[in-house]
């Protein structure tokens, strides 16, 4: 069975996480861990907080069922935490077997204070126990198809992420289709990070895309994910390296603001 995160702060775009979780899976047996943490700027959460937080729960699993009705596949756990919100879920997906958690990506309208700030990059940033889907709010559901794989391979692919790659691949019943960058000659290690990794995947292998830098390297991933009709895109983070451009320089707020399909980050692994 499945287990899901999806930490809530009640908003539109933490609902349409969990909704969109529940349509991804919905022939799946899944069990949601949907997690509240209480928080108060007085650092003293109050008994009226905290009962606000199991009423938010109740509220938001009720409104689950009215939206897709009742699924016999999957269960919801309702968990109100009353913690600082990394240290809280990090916790949480600490102490249970978490197979994926599920974050909404806040609509442009939406203040800063909604989750997907920068509680929840520190969330991508430190979460190395499962991946991370981030789900843009303003999205119509659609099977997926097609999963983009971006890397320029100078890291080799961990074995644990390529299991994960092909688990969702095959849930979702999706083919992969690797994308790399071409902006100068590769390395032999490179050569062999990438052909390991293309021979790991080849039964779920749909074709290889290599495209030169346009304007940069996030115009170029929008531009490949619209022309190529991905309907999901796949990066692993890495600390130092490629990803850190896209978590770590700001870049993130294009495709936080541009992408317009799920972003699944996979964590960097022991090789």
């Amino acid at each position: 069975m499945l287990q899901i995160l999806v930490p809530t702060d009640f908003s539109n775009n933490s609902y349409n996480a969990l909704y969109y979780a529940a349509k991804l899976f919905k022939s799946k047996e899944c069990t949601f861990h949907l997690v509240n943490v209480c928080t108060s700027s007085a650092g003293n959460v109050s008994e009226n907080e905290q009962v606000e937080s199991v009423q938010g729960l109740d509220a938001m699993a009720h409104r689950l069922v009215l939206d897709l009705g009742k699924n016999s596949n999957h269960q919801i756990k309702k968990v109100s935490l009353c913690h600082s919100v990394t240290k809280g879920i990090l916790g949480y997906a600490m102490e249970f077997p978490i197979d994926l958690m599920v974050i909404g990506n806040k609509a442009k309208e939406e203040g800063a204070n909604i989750l997907f700030g920068n509680n929840a990059m520190q969330l991508v940033r430190e979460v190395n126990q499962c991946p991370v889907l981030i789900v843009p709010l303003e999205i119509d559901f659609k099977p997926v198809e097609k999963i983009a794989f971006v890397s320029n391979y100078v890291n080799a692919i961990a074995e644990e992420n390529v299991r994960a790659l092909l688990f969702f691949s095959n849930i979702m019943d999706s083919t992969l289709l690797p994308m790399s960058i071409e902006e100068s000659k590769g390395t032999d290690s490179m050569a062999k990070h990438r052909a390991k990794f293309l021979k790991a995947i080849s039964k779920n292998l749909s074709k290889e895309v290599v495209l030169p830098v346009f304007q940069d390297k996030v115009s170029t991933i929008l531009e490949f994910v619209e022309l190529w009709n991905i309907d999901m895109l796949c990066m692993v983070y890495y600390q130092h390296h490629f990803f850190l451009e896209f978590i770590g320089k700001g870049i993130i707020k294009d495709l936080n603001t541009k992408l317009t399909v799920p972003f699944l980050i996979l964590p960097d692994r022991p090789k």
